[in-house]
């Protein structure tokens, strides 16, 4: 048998992938390690993933010791398994360092945590990790290193490179397989585990049910689409947010344009997913403060369009009488805004996505989809954001 030193950088790869997907604790990120190519790439420094390949320099891979290795690979593929570079592109759009930075801080915690005696996995020196982001999403990390920056930039503690600009070449289409992929794996690491005997540990379930600010993404979004009429920006906090624990961008323009916000009346939405979707409604229209909303209802029709301008925002969930029950077809929405002659400048689907095949059709601005308690589905179109009920 060769000695570690006599083991190239892809034997020692190799070797500890084996070690890794064979333990009793990490073989439940087995199907999401083997995702993907991996290669060893001198052009590089350290390692570099797009989101499904992962990539290592040998130059680096010889200065770890075994449990520094086993824990790189592990990183690379909590990457993976929280979809970080789909999710939070907006972050790298905004400040690339940081969304590095941002996502590194929170897998770095959550392996840190998972064997906090270093028994089978120890963190390469000079990596991000910090102890009060405990808990957060990249999302949140992000804020809190742009707010404390404030012009002088913090030092790059990651130990690898994420390769944002080829996961944004990825197709639509692409995108949401590699999606299901990860969503399939995870669930055979369950499945996996208990055949084994062993437990399932708290960090797949967390992957199962990755916690994401999806409040602050539909804003994130909303503001992007809109991002011709509006400029945020995060050095000078909203101070309308502040007093709930938020920290929110304020603006520079004066106003967003139209927004058209579409909730699903049908059948299979009871009424506290109702009361949920409107106090969304409410709380994006008062924070991104566009010259219109249009806030459609419907079911295999739209049952009522409402209209509300500046000034009127506070006065939604009071005002609005919602009406539907039926069954769910998003065509008629993309259907409706197309025989009307509606030109939003982005379009928010509030649903439980149970709409079969039905995701309509050209439209006119681009779609995020806030799909309730159902994180199995993906829309085929636009984004997808998953919600839940509880928070």
């Amino acid at each position: 048998m060769k000695n570690i030193s006599d083991l190239t950088a892809e034997q020692r790869v190799q070797k500890e992938t084996f070690a890794v997907i064979n333990s009793e604790q990490y073989r439940l990120l087995g199907g999401i390690i083997m995702m993907g190519k991996t290669s060893v790439n001198d052009e590089i420094q350290t390692a570099k993933t797009d989101g499904f390949n992962t990539q290592y320099s040998s130059r680096f891979v010889d200065t770890l010791p075994v449990k520094e290795l086993r824990f790189l690979i592990l990183h690379e593929a909590m990457h993976r398994a929280k979809r970080d570079l789909f999710i939070w592109v907006a972050l790298w759009q905004k400040n690339p360092r940081l969304a590095n930075m941002a996502c590194d801080f929170v897998n770095n915690l959550e392996l840190v945590k998972s064997d906090p005696q270093k028994d089978f996995i120890s963190m390469p020196p000079n990596g991000c990790l910090d102890w009060r982001f405990d808990g957060m999403d990249a999302g949140e990390v992000f804020r809190i290193l742009e707010q404390e920056e404030n012009g002088k930039p913090q030092a790059n503690n990651s130990f690898d490179e994420h390769d944002w600009e080829a996961a944004s070449k990825f197709p639509a289409e692409e995108t949401k397989v590699i999606e299901r992929q990860v969503n399939t794996a995870l669930q055979q690491g369950v499945l996996l585990s208990k055949n084994m005997g062993g437990d399932v540990e708290r960090l797949v379930r967390e992957l199962l049910e990755p916690k994401i600010d999806w409040r602050a993404e539909t804003r994130e979004f909303s503001l992007q689409a809109c991002s011709g009429k509006e400029i945020s920006t995060w050095r000078k906090p909203n101070r309308r947010s502040i007093h709930r624990g938020a920290y929110l961008p304020s603006t520079y323009s004066e106003k967003v344009g139209r927004m058209a916000v579409c909730v699903d009346t049908s059948g299979s939405i009871g009424k506290t997913i109702i009361g949920l979707f409107l106090g969304t409604v409410a709380e994006i229209a008062r924070e991104v403060e566009p010259e219109m909303v249009d806030l459609l209802y419907w079911d295999v029709r739209v049952t009522r369009h409402e209209k509300y301008g500046e000034g009127e925002y506070e006065t939604i969930t009071a005002s609005t009488k919602p009406r539907g029950g039926g069954g769910t077809s998003p065509s008629c929405v993309s259907s409706y805004l197309q025989k009307h002659h509606i030109k939003p400048d982005c379009i928010l689907i509030l649903t439980d996505g149970l709409v079969g095949n039905d995701w309509g059709s050209n439209w006119p601005a681009p779609v995020l989809w806030c799909i309730a308690n159902n994180r199995r589905c993906v829309a085929a179109t636009g984004k997808t954001l998953h919600i839940e009920e509880q928070t």
